[in-house]
């Protein structure tokens, strides 16, 4: 399948190795309840990550970074209404083709672009220790990101490459 064939090529990979990667099914969504950290890489036009399947009662972030056209979708109507921030690379996007397509007048008002984000510390709720929080990134994909972030990795690859070897 291709979820085993993507898990191969990371596995393979020195820069992924470490990490723990779980392709999730159907029979296998409750694999879930014990990360703190989801990212949703499909194509769907259904809800494929519900609440039932997380485990609200830590901190959980979410990574919504599928292929995003008018009609995709990858959360739950349950998950968008209980973030505590949404934010996204662009707020037009994600709402014409992101996650945002789903989300009421109020919620959309909510989104912030992560640029807007890391430059106004206002935007971020304080922390609370005693309450949990569920952030979602809904990245739509911008194509000089797209450019430069396959930069610095290929500068990183090169690194590596010259690295010397003990």
């Amino acid at each position: 399948s291709t979820a085993e064939a993507f898990l191969r090529k990371m596995k393979s990979n020195p820069l992924d190795a470490q990490w723990r990667i779980t392709v999730a099914d159907d029979d296998a969504m409750d694999a879930f309840k014990g990360c703190q950290l989801v990212h949703t890489l499909t194509t769907s036009r259904e809800p494929i990550l519900l609440a039932k399947h997380l485990d609200l009662s830590q901190d959980v972030h979410i990574s919504a970074v599928g292929a995003d056209s008018p009609g995709k979708r990858e959360l739950g109507s349950c998950i968008l209404k209980c973030a505590d921030i949404i934010a996204c690379d662009s707020l037009v996007q994600t709402i014409e083709r992101g996650e945002g397509q789903f989300c009421n007048q109020m919620q959309r008002a909510s989104i912030v672009e992560i640029g807007t984000l890391l430059a106004k510390s206002d935007k971020i709720p304080p922390y609370q220790a005693d309450k949990p929080r569920l952030t979602i990134f809904d990245s739509s994909g911008i194509a000089l990101q797209d450019v430069c972030i396959a930069k610095a990795l290929c500068q990183l690859l090169e690194q590596e490459a010259n690295s010397p070897k003990y």
